[in-house]
């Protein structure tokens, strides 16, 4: 028999079951069916309300800095290291309200709950088991951002949570989000993010570190390459994760 992983999500997602179905989906489903009664920001406002519930079972808390290098008045494209299962909603429920989609793996969203999430949360889906997938992905976050909506983007691609906060490979054909819509990059470095909801240990009380690192406008890489882009972020975060190893300061609790 194989053995049971990831209880740290699927308890809390369990004990949700009543709220999930007698309420939250519900109501979900209601937006899905009737889209000209609600908003964009009011999907996503609905949508931190179930991130929420699911931070509070799952017994994370956020420490969180850097929140005013997330600009207000423009469109941003957030691009962060990947560990786990909490890293978007850790994001996400941390910038203020802020309507942000996530570039989001279409396997992963096709899970009870996430289906109805990345509708709330305006998510642009892509299928990283085919090339084909993967352009297609990149072209509907391109048009997206166009529109004026910021993106959260994950270059590692698939989670490894075995690899703790090392960072692996950043995939440089995500950078085109950037260099084709000439918009501000935010750079968000995560610790200890695999914790919180990969792993069996449910009492565990897990702290999680979110950082907003100093945005990089257009006029800064408007000559990079998408590989020499994707070196500058992995840098700046690989940078960050080394600050924190040797003692962070200043943290702001949620």
């Amino acid at each position: 028999m194989s053995r049971i992983r990831d209880l740290r999500f699927s308890v809390p997602i369990a004990v949700m079951l009543p709220w999930i179905f007698c309420y939250s989906r519900i109501r979900t489903r209601y937006m899905m069916n009737h889209p000209d009664k609600y908003s964009v920001q009011d999907r996503y406002d609905f949508g931190m309300k179930v991130i929420d519930h699911i931070a509070k079972h799952a017994r994370v808390t956020t420490l969180v800095t850097g929140r005013e290098n997330v600009p207000t008045d423009e469109t941003v494209v957030f691009y962060s290291n990947h560990q786990g299962k909490y890293d978007a909603l850790g994001i996400l429920r941390n910038m203020d309200n802020i309507p942000c989609a996530p570039l989001w793996e279409m396997k992963a969203a096709d899970r009870i709950l996430a289906h109805e999430m990345a509708y709330l949360v305006n998510a642009v889906l892509i299928d990283l088991e085919s090339m084909r997938g993967k352009a297609k992905g990149i072209v509907d976050a391109i048009e997206q951002i166009k529109a004026g909506g910021n993106m959260l983007i994950f270059p590692e691609g698939k989670t490894d949570p075995d690899k703790g906060n090392a960072l692996g490979e950043f995939q440089a054909g995500c950078f085109a989000c950037s260099l084709k819509t000439h918009t501000t990059m935010v750079p968000v470095a995560i610790y200890d993010s695999y914790k919180a909801m990969n792993g069996n240990d449910i009492f565990a009380h897990v702290k999680v570190q979110i950082h907003f690192l100093a945005p990089v406008r257009y006029e800064e890489y408007k000559d990079m390459s998408k590989q020499e882009l994707a070196d500058l972020v992995k840098a700046r975060i690989a940078d960050k994760l080394e600050e924190i190893e040797l003692g962070p300061k200043g943290l702001i609790k949620e």
